[in-house]
């Protein structure tokens, strides 16, 4: 990605436990990292998704950011990594 650019991805899970999983936080390793996730219970069998957003804007080169999740799941808490390769314009 070009330096200045966002960046957005999501993460896609399945609740395969016996009991609804609750995420009571998720928070990136920096400012330029920002998470949104469900907010309300996920049924046992049912999906849900974290939608990241990753701001370039400063940063070069390789990137390598994590967003820390806070659930009643174990392991609490259970990271995802997020990678970007930022390349700055010449000139």
């Amino acid at each position: 990605m070009q330096q200045g650019e966002k960046g957005n991805g999501k993460f896609v899970f399945t609740n395969t436990g016996s009991e609804p999983l609750i995420i009571s936080n998720a928070k990136g390793s920096c400012g330029c990292t920002v998470p949104e996730w469900p907010k309300t219970p996920i049924a046992p069998g049912e999906t849900g998704e974290i939608a990241i957003e990753f701001n370039s804007k400063g940063k070069k080169g390789k990137q390598t950011k994590t967003v820390t999740i806070q659930a009643n799941t174990d392991p609490n808490p259970t990271r995802l990594t997020v990678k970007a390769n930022v390349l700055v314009p010449e000139g």
